[in-house]
């Protein structure tokens, strides 16, 4: 990592750190420091603000609006976004199609799609998952059936995530259904305004709406929007996750939220005095400190094999396994340090109205942010099939 000298590195991160403050409502960095969804409309425009910017796509060739950065650069950038508090943009416009168009698409399709999904004009999602098809995603069953110039998609997606956002989804589904489970499979483009196609909510147990099952029934999807070749999917799929091997570490969430853990240790105290001056706490937010480091320094080792070897390989299921444990571990202790404050949000969904509910402060929404890391453990393989991975290829079990 020798591309930025120290001292740049400090400006940069400077010069991102004023951009957030300046650009970036209170109220939408209070939301972020909670833990509470952006909305969409909140999103979008914050997307904008970073096309204006330059930064819309910092891992995009310049020429297709993004800023040719270096590996090393793009870290100090994302990780410093996440420290100052910025909303984070969902991956799925910049960080996965448009590197899969960028890299399979033809010059038609990336002048087609590229241009909107840099600015938000159109909101994607991811068609992976299906109910017989999670963490063997190889088992989908969706089918594709060409007829002329045209696929009749029939099937459904299941965890969607902004589904009920989205104006489009790029999906896999199966071209060849006699041919290996791998071998079989296409990468399509799919408008959700198509006739055959309807979203169907699935709503948190705690309330929150983000994941979605999709249903497709006779969906007509062109040709012309199928990524590479027939029954070359798989191919394309696989490339698409590499994109996203580091950010399974989440090392700056678990940074972020590092300090708010810190905050309501200050802020609140029992009958003993400040939270903070306990013993048992100390060595509480002690630990959880050291592991945030540990992770943060793991994660720039999985930085310098992508930099020098190009992937980083197994590390990546290491390092998805230590990010959602860690950042689970702060929430825990944040959970226990606010108490019956964090269930404030809870009772909303026992039927009472928000406005009515009793405010718990900097401790409200804890426990929603703590839900939802539960589906991280899940979610891109579960860490079970995680640890499946670590064990047959490191130690060759």
């Amino acid at each position: 990592m020798t591309d930025l000298s120290r001292s740049e590195e400090i400006r940069f991160r400077q010069e991102i750190r004023e951009f957030v403050a300046s650009e970036v409502p209170e109220s939408i960095r209070l939301k972020v420091a909670q833990g509470r969804d952006v909305s969409r409309d909140e999103t979008i425009a914050w997307q904008r603000k970073l096309v204006a910017q330059g930064w819309g796509a910092v891992h995009w060739p310049k020429h297709w609006g993004g800023t040719d950065w270096s590996l090393q650069k793009r870290f100090v950038f994302e990780e410093e976004m996440a420290l100052a508090g910025a909303p984070s943009i969902p991956p799925f416009n910049t960080r996965m199609l448009g590197p899969i168009l960028l890299e399979y698409g033809t010059e038609e399709q990336k002048e087609r799609f590229l241009p909107g999904a840099l600015n938000m004009d159109q909101w994607w999602c991811q068609g992976y998952s299906e109910p017989s098809a999670g963490s063997d995603l190889a088992a989908l069953r969706t089918r594709a059936v060409r007829e002329g110039d045209y696929y009749r998609v029939n099937g459904g997606k299941i965890w969607t995530s902004y589904a009920h956002y989205a104006d489009w989804m790029f999906c896999l589904v199966r071209t060849d259904p006699e041919a290996k489970k791998q071998k079989g499979i296409s990468f399509l483009l799919l408008d959700m305004c198509d006739e055959g196609v309807s979203v169907e909510p699935i709503h948190h147990f705690y309330g929150a709406h983000i994941l979605n099952q999709v249903l497709l029934e006779d969906v007509k999807v062109p040709v012309s929007q199928r990524i590479g070749e027939e029954n070359t999917g798989w191919t394309t799929a696989k490339a698409l996750l590499e994109h996203e091997r580091l950010a399974t570490s989440r090392h700056a969430e678990a940074r972020r939220k590092l300090g708010r853990l810190l905050a309501l240790a200050k802020a609140n105290q029992d009958a003993s005095g400040a939270l903070h001056q306990r013993a048992d706490l100390k060595a509480r937010i002690a630990e959880v400190a050291v592991q945030v480091k540990a992770l943060e320094f793991a994660t720039r080792r999985g930085l310098e094999m992508l930099i020098r070897d190009g992937r980083i390989g197994v590390f990546a299921s290491s390092l998805n396994l230590k990010g959602v444990a860690i950042n689970q571990a702060v929430d825990e202790a944040i959970m226990d340090i606010a108490g019956v404050d964090a269930l404030a949000a809870d009772a909303a969904y026992d039927g009472l109205p928000r406005d009515l509910l009793n405010d718990g402060g900097d401790a409200r929404y804890v426990a929603e942010s703590r839900y939802y890391l539960r589906g991280p453990a899940i979610a891109a393989g579960s860490n079970e099939v995680q640890r499946n991975i670590i064990a047959k290829h490191v130690l060759d079990l």
